[in-house]
């Protein structure tokens, strides 16, 4: 069971690498996070399913950031969807196969396969480095918090809540006034 934070965190981390923009991938917060009603129910592997069936709707592209060695960006970019959401989950995150066809939504048969044709498109561009690419994505993954044009963006979000409870709150209580006068009048 995951808190609030710790969803968005996990949500923008993975979408970062599925799709290769993390302004794209705070929109995926939005889509996955902002869209469940009681986040205490999700599990991280439910969490990863929809991150990656979100990640789906953005068009994913190179990876660029000082901390991502070009070759390596453009290796990942080079996958289809598909393969690229296996080799991210399993190499990099290390999700065991099951987890994995979970959240890719396809069976365990299709998700081995999809692995298959990643690593082997990975080792080739990667010249059998995969271990060291998969640990500077994990290292670069874990290293990035939520933007904080995110945050701006939920905190004026919350004082929109805060405001229109409040008018809510006055409109009730005038509507009961204007009764409670009308009925001793």
């Amino acid at each position: 069971m995951l808190n609030r934070e710790a969803c968005e965190r996990r949500v923008y981390r993975l979408a970062t690498l599925l799709t290769g923009n993390p302004n794209s991938a705070a929109g995926v917060i939005t889509a996955v996070v902002d869209a469940q009603p009681n986040l205490s129910s999700l599990d991280s592997a439910h969490l990863d399913r929809l991150t990656v069936l979100r990640s789906r709707e953005v068009t994913a592209g190179v990876l660029e950031d000082n901390d991502i060695p070009a070759h390596i960006a453009k290796a990942l970019a080079a996958l289809s969807q598909q393969q690229r959401e296996a080799w991210v989950l399993a190499r990099v995150y290390r999700i065991p196969l099951r987890e994995l066809s979970r959240a890719m939504d396809c069976s365990v048969t299709a998700t081995t396969r999809h692995l298959e044709v990643a690593d082997g498109a990975m080792k080739i561009a990667l010249q059998g480095k995969m271990v060291e690419a998969a640990k500077v994505l994990l290292d670069y993954s874990l290293s990035l918090d939520v933007p904080e044009f995110y945050r701006a963006q939920q905190r004026r979000r919350a004082r929109v809540r805060r405001v229109m409870w409040a008018i809510a709150t006055v409109l009730v209580l005038a509507a009961i006034v204007a009764a409670a006068v009308w009925w001793n009048a």
